[in-house]
This record gives C-alpha cells, sequence and structure tokens, in this order.
C-alpha cells in the first residue's frame, strides 16, 4: 500500500475568478496559474508545463554533479517551446539550453548529464509527446585534454 501511494499523485484546482485559479497540493503547496490577459496573478498552464519540465531535468542534473563532487556555482535552463497552430494547442517541439557553471564538468559529461536527465529520468518529459532537445552551455573555463 505505501509503494502504490507514492505513485498516486493528487492535487485540487480552485477557481478564483475569471480565468484565474490556484493548485493546491495535499501538502498545502500552492500555485496560481492565470490565464487573463491583463494582471496577471501566475504562470498560464503551458508556462507551468514548461517550468516543470526544465525543474524536472534540472532536480537529476544538479545531483548528478553533487555526486561527482563538483561545485556548482550557477545553473539555469531556458525553454522554448513550439505549438500546433490549432485547438489544442499542445507543444510540438521543446528546445532546453542548460547553462552550467561548475569547474572541472567537462562538456561530454554535462552533455551525458542533461541526456539522462532529459530522456532517461525526467517524468514530465516523459509525459509529453513533444519533441525535446537540448543544448548544453558550459560557464566556467574548461582543460582541453
Amino acid at each position: 500500500m505505501a509503494e502504490e501511494s507514492k505513485l498516486l499523485k493528487t492535487t485540487t484546482v480552485y477557481h478564483i475568478d475569471g480565468k484565474r485559479f490556484m493548485g493546491r497540493t495535499p501538502d498545502g503547496h500552492r500555485i496560481m496559474i492565470d490565464g487573463e490577459p491583463y494582471a496577471k496573478t501566475g504562470m498560464n498552464p503551458m508556462d507551468v508545463l514548461l517550468n516543470a519540465l526544465g525543474a524536472c531535468a534540472a532536480f537529476d542534473v544538479v545531483e548528478m554533479v553533487r555526486k561527482r563532487r563538483l561545485d556548482l556555482e550557477r545553473y539555469r535552463v531556458e525553454l522554448e517551446g513550439h505549438r500546433h497552430d490549432g485547438t489544442p494547442s499542445y507543444f510540438t517541439t521543446i528546445h532546453a539550453t542548460h547553462y552550467i557553471c561548475a569547474p572541472g564538468l567537462k562538456q561530454t559529461m554535462a552533455e551525458r548529464f542533461v541526456d539522462l536527465a532529459m530522456n532517461k529520468y525526467c517524468s514530465v518529459a516523459s509525459s509529453l509527446n513533444a519533441e525535446i532537445d537540448f543544448t548544453v552551455v558550459l560557464e566556467h573555463p574548461v582543460d582541453e585534454d
């Protein structure tokens, strides 16, 4: 039963007003989701999805860098998603650029980490039907061997 509960995820989305909603998880975490064209109070659902993809992959990249005992000075993921021109307007392609500053991390290892994170471990990426690719930019000096 404990294993089954780890696999089950629940959340509740509450209507606030117009196209404004608040998502709330059972442990009390909240996110504002906003589809209004003005005075936005949160991201729209597709922005939330892009951020979820970036964060999901980033969790694993950060952990892999940590396991190599490297100092992660800076890290960000910039995502660009192209959507279908119709209804529904789903993502057709998504490109992620991972900017990593971790002295000692080589390009080939960084690309391996990002590939594993985005194509093997990220549950969000696995849940999407979009074509997903990535680029890795190292923001620290790299010794050539």
